[in-house]
């Protein structure tokens, strides 16, 4: 006795090969978003720079947060500063709101076919801030810029344990 095999091996190449984007994509936001964490962590709270500022409203530093932008669409976003005002005033709902606005304007500029990551200080005067020499968010970006090949790596490992 035979028995035919009647699969279409194309529409089964095809679906894993969607399977595999959708995956590989799935993963691509998850690393970015931790990638993301790290990057608002080092800008709000690596105090042992002389460089950084006195943020007394808190505004400044709440407004730093991050957006995993996918296929043109804001996937992740993350800009939950809790930093307390120094003065007793600060409106940390509205420095959350300003960054995550920021962030969208900024990721409008990038091509909507891609995925990225992109991190703010969502506030105008954030470089008044830095043009009097303190360290806003520019250290962050020198410390990704510094180890853009690690963080390659890191990617690659991170898609390998999880599959």
């Amino acid at each position: 006795m035979a028995l035919k095999d009647n699969t279409n091996w194309a529409q089964v190449a095809y679906k894993l090969g969607t399977k595999a984007v959708l995956d590989y994509k799935t993963k691509a936001v998850k690393y970015l978003s931790v990638l993301g964490e790290r990057c608002v962590k080092y800008a709000r709270e690596d105090m042992s720079s002389a460089k950084h500022f006195t943020d007394r409203t808190g505004n400044l530093r709440n407004s730093i947060g991050y957006i995993v932008v996918q296929d043109g669409n804001v996937k992740l976003d993350s800009f939950v500063g809790d930093t307390p005002p120094s003065e007793g005033v600060g409106d940390m709902n509205m420095a959350h709101q300003k960054g995550l606005s920021y962030a969208e304007q900024v990721a409008r500029d990038y091509s909507p076919d891609k995925t990225y990551l992109i991190v703010v200080a969502g506030l105008d005067y954030a470089v008044c801030v830095e043009a009097k020499g303190f360290d806003v968010i520019t250290g962050t970006h020198d410390w990704l810029e510094s180890n853009v090949a690690s963080f390659r790596a890191e990617f690659k490992r991170f898609l390998q344990a999880m599959v």
